[in-house]
């Protein structure tokens, strides 16, 4: 069976991680043996610290490097606005450093295509059991200061952002979906998009409140449909771990996170399975 192997890092936040945990990371994904290395997002806070991770992990490997924003990445610094950031100046930056700014621009490695997305939250993934409203959600934002709250100067609402990026994954799915030589995609999240990957802690309203700004679980029931989509890693969470999501008819769906945090630097290695000739 042919298999493609995507080695996926994040939330390394880069000025708080130790120096030698980020190099002996990058050496562990030099000899990875990946075809293919994402960056999902929350590398660091101003250009420096990301373009000189770029340069290192560019370096490092001969493989395509793509990268996909985290919330973090775009907290607005000196003159340049989180709108620009995410439009314009991270684009830019990437494409100056050799590395894919993956959401909106696909990438190919044999028969596999990658696609990558922010999923932005819309308060999907709040617990369910704790009877929140929207208003809820909105005063927990700015009482204890969700760091998009004071970081994040765009005029849209969650939702908005969070239909971009939903609208904006589909496009990008339904190109490769239309290319004869793609026949597995795998899908890079920077917030989590499955129930099981969102730290729950039932009873506890904070919490609950807590878990809405940790994912969109719209994204994952939007994925669900595809059948081209063979594997969904996400990130965001400093827990890691595996599960495969089971929707018949169509195929089951590895999914994954990262685990990754500044104290603990980690990766994933997935590997996306090219599926049986008559499937």
């Amino acid at each position: 069976m042919s298999v493609t192997t995507v080695a996926i890092t994040s939330d390394l936040l880069l000025g708080a991680a130790a120096p030698l945990s980020i190099h002996s990371l990058v050496d562990t994904l030099a000899g990875s043996g990946a075809e293919a290395v994402v960056l999902a997002g929350n590398i660091g806070e101003n250009d420096s610290q990301i373009a000189q991770f770029f340069k290192k992990i560019r370096l490092a490997v001969s493989c395509p490097v793509a990268f996909v924003p985290g919330n973090q990445d775009l907290f607005y610094r000196n003159e340049t606005s989180s709108e620009s950031l995410l439009n314009n100046h991270l684009p830019a930056l990437c494409q100056a450093n050799g590395i894919q700014f993956l959401p909106g621009n696909p990438l190919v490695v044999g028969s596999l295509g990658i696609v990558g997305s922010m999923a932005w939250y819309d308060y999907s993934a709040a617990d369910p059991t704790a009877g929140l409203s929207m208003e809820d959600h909105v005063q927990f934002r700015q009482d204890r200061n969700v760091p998009e709250a004071l970081r994040i100067d765009w005029g849209w609402s969650d939702q908005e952002v969070a239909g971009q990026s939903a609208r904006l994954l589909e496009t990008d799915i339904g190109k490769l979906s239309s290319q004869p030589a793609v026949n597995r995609i795998l899908v890079v999240t920077h917030f989590p998009v499955f129930d099981w990957q969102v730290p729950r802690d039932p009873g506890n309203r904070l919490a609950a409140l807590r878990n809405a700004y940790e994912g969109n679980l719209n994204i994952g029931r939007q994925l669900m449909s595809h059948p081209l989509v063979r594997g969904v890693v996400s990130a965001h969470v400093p827990h890691g771990g595996c599960r495969v999501i089971h929707r018949d008819p169509l195929a089951p769906i590895p999914t994954w996170l990262v685990g990754s945090s500044p104290d603990s630097p980690g990766f994933v290695l997935a590997r996306v399975a090219k599926p049986p000739e008559n499937s």
